[in-house]
């Protein structure tokens, strides 16, 4: 942007108080809770299991709580309000239809997966133990390629508005500041660290769209005037495919091309990204198809009443003196980089929303980074390092091998989101590009856990041949419709769209074809027998951290005067989950232990299919072909939606952010006191 158009939100102390002082008080917060899982419910943080897999002990809410934490992309938020600028308000009801499908894919595979592999760290394993080393190597490449495009294009979104809302920060500042705090609190506590944190990024950001989604309708003059503004504001603005120009119609052509691509994005940001099937493996198994659906449920609430409200309201205020560009409209460097969001809020609730906006953005490209490190440190680890490298690699150097691989991939992923603002990528383009290179392996790999026919050939060729078509079909969509190809061709709609979708489903119907012409049957019984489990007692160097050591052992004699009773005390009023946020403090246990019989297992099975089957049915045909027609949303039809949306927010935030603490609160209970009783006892 020129100098003229430039928009200064707040100033840059704003910026570093919230990378600086919010991410070192989340880095602090997080490194003392590690410590008091460790000290008083034994959960050791230098154990590769539960530094990788959170010792497979994850309960329902906690889980849910995890998994949408990392669906609330800083980009989601941003990028809901670009397309409902862009295309209607019809553009949130596509963004949300493409969140609750992918998860609900996932929490079908998930139980696939506890039932077949319950040992498994990361996917990879599946395919190496199905398809040998050729399979894993190109399977690890997707995989791989996948974190690092999904970790960057969250950091390029929040980069880019963390840069102009905090007085142009620089916007290398803003990158490394963002990925600093996410990296020592991963490295140092691992996955729970991370579903910790998650948990309560989700409770603030939830709070904060509460206050965000009441506060705008409130200051636009609530439903009734809102819908006033957005029913004469049609033809005023030429928008191609959508009905009479309509901001508020079903009928957006293109809203239903951009649901279309963002959902084909989903799928591969989900079943590619190993860091979902890692919370899969971290879940308890009768945990894992309730914690998914409800994530699946409550990720809607994001972009449902902030679409329609905040993003409707862009529409109606962008020509009004308070708008922050006035006299002039946004650029469309600012309109596709997502600055609708931060802009409607300051011409609507001031300075503090616009620093509230920066929090949660915060919030949220942390809490993604930090399941993607854990997520390569994991596969880095289990997939090269120990497969690779030294197969007889115990626990010790595995957790070194995590570490190093966390620092390497974070400042990787920064370095590669940095590259990607200095060459002029935005966060629109970056986000129709995606698909074409982190879904061709989506359905192969589905197979490979769910359909024991899939063959080697199916399973290398499909992905190759969905790369190169897919990347084809791309690129010859943009010359046919425009006679170019370039950056900005091959930006459009039409192009992603087609090659989104050839990517993600030609690989599918090739692995079919392929495994019908040359069949074979796995054994899932080599799943699972599979030797995957981390030894942690071979070595005695390896098996415990000597840091430790001498805590553990001074606090030996203490714990036989008062740990132990307290424990026994407490396990016994609640025995179902070992959850540390969602049960009572217990002895450790084997987390395998725990594993389900093969009937309860088909039951979960079953549910998770049959809400696949459910949610496609009214998501994608029921709700909206109706609406696809010559009309215009009635007032009873939008105040409906809008309304209905806020319940689910806020529904949402009891669910997510207040569930956690309701259930855990025996646990945090115990903790506090024994705290005290320490304190106490020390003085």
């Amino acid at each position: 942007m020129t100098s003229e158009s430039t928009v200064n939100l707040l100033n840059q102390a704003s910026g570093y108080g919230v990378l600086v002082g919010v991410g070192g008080g989340f880095a602090l917060g997080m490194v003392l809770v590690t410590n008091l899982l460790r000290k008083y419910l034994k959960e050791d943080n230098n154990s590769t299991e539960t530094f990788a897999v959170a010792n497979r002990s994850v309960g329902p809410l906690l889980s849910a709580s995890a998994v949408y934490s990392s669906w609330s992309w800083a980009d989601e938020l941003l990028w809901t309000t670009t397309m409902v600028y862009n295309y209607g308000v019809q553009s949130s009801y596509f963004y949300m239809s493409g969140l609750v499908i992918q998860i609900t894919v996932m929490s079908m595979v998930g139980i696939h997966a506890k039932k077949k592999i319950p040992k498994a760290h990361t996917s990879l394993e599946i395919v190496e133990l199905r398809y040998g080393k050729a399979a894993h190597i190109l399977y690890m490449f997707l995989c791989l390629v996948t974190n690092l495009v999904s970790c960057s294009s969250m950091i390029l979104a929040a980069g880019g508005a963390i840069s102009i809302i905090a007085g142009n920060l620089h916007i290398v500042a803003a990158t490394i500041l963002t990925i600093f705090s996410v990296l020592c609190y991963s490295i140092y506590g691992g996955l729970k660290a991370t579903f910790l944190t998650d948990f309560v990024h989700s409770l603030i950001l939830l709070i904060v769209l509460c206050y965000f989604n009441t506060a705008v309708l409130t200051k636009v003059g609530g439903l009734d005037e809102l819908y006033d503004k957005l029913a004469a504001y049609g033809g005023t603005r030429d928008i191609p495919g959508n009905y009479a120009n309509s901001v508020i119609t079903g009928k957006s052509q293109g809203a239903i091309l951009f649901g279309l691509i963002l959902t084909c994005g989903n799928f591969g940001l989900t079943v590619m990204d190993s860091s979902f099937w890692q919370k899969t493996f971290s879940a308890t198994p009768r945990a894992t198809v309730p914690a998914y659906l409800t994530a699946a449920s409550a990720i809607v609430s994001n972009v449902w009443p902030l679409g329609a409200i905040i993003g409707g309201a862009a529409i109606a205020l962008e020509s009004s003196p308070q708008f922050p560009t006035y006299p002039r409209k946004m650029t469309q460097f600012e309109i596709d980089s997502g600055y609708a969001l931060p802009y409607t809020l300051m011409a609507t609730l001031g300075k503090s929303a616009v620093g509230g906006l920066l929090l949660i953005l915060y919030l949220a490209v942390t809490s993604t980074i930090s399941a993607q490190m854990i997520s390569v440190s994991s596969i880095t680890t289990f997939d090269i390092y120990k497969k690779y490298i030294n197969t007889k690699a115990h626990n010790k150097s595995l957790i070194f091998v995590s570490h190093v691989a966390c620092i390497i991939f974070t400042f990787g992923a920064a370095g590669f989101s940095l590259m990607l603002h200095y060459v002029g990528v935005n966060m629109t383009w970056f986000g129709y590009f995606t698909p074409l290179i982190i879904c061709p392996g989506v359905i192969p790999l589905i197979l490979s856990i769910v359909w024991d026919h899939q063959s080697w050939y199916a399973a290398i060729i499909s992905p190759i041949v969905g790369i190169v078509f897919g990347f084809t079909v791309w690129t010859t969509t943009a010359y046919k419709l425009t006679g170019q190809v370039n950056i900005t061709t091959l930006g459009g709609q039409l192009p992603a769209l087609y090659g989104a979708l050839t990517a993600l489903f030609l690989p599918g119907i090739t692995s079919i074809f392929i495994s019908l012409v040359y069949p074979q049957k796995f054994d899932w019984q080599v799943l699972q027998e599979a030797h995957i489990l981390v030894d942690e007692d071979v070595s005695s160097g390896d098996s415990v951290n000597d840091s430790t050591d001498e805590t553990q052992n001074e606090e030996k004699s203490e714990e036989h005067d008062r740990g132990k009773v307290d424990v026994e005390v407490n396990v016994d009023s609640d025995q179902s989950s070992s959850n540390n946020l969602e049960s009572q403090p217990q002895p450790q246990q084997n987390p395998l232990s725990q594993q389900l019989s093969p009937k309860e297992l088909d039951f979960w099975i079953k549910i998770s299919t049959g809400a696949v089957i459910f949610v496609l049915l009214i998501m994608w045909v029921l709700w909206p072909l109706p609406l696809y027609r010559d009309w215009i949303f009635t007032r009873d039809y939008f105040k409906g939606y809008v309304t209905v949306g806020l319940i689910w927010l806020y529904t949402t935030l009891l669910v997510i952010g207040i569930g956690p603490l309701i259930a855990g609160r025996n646990t945090i209970a115990f903790i506090v006191k024994s705290v005290y009783r320490d304190y106490i006892k020390r003085r």
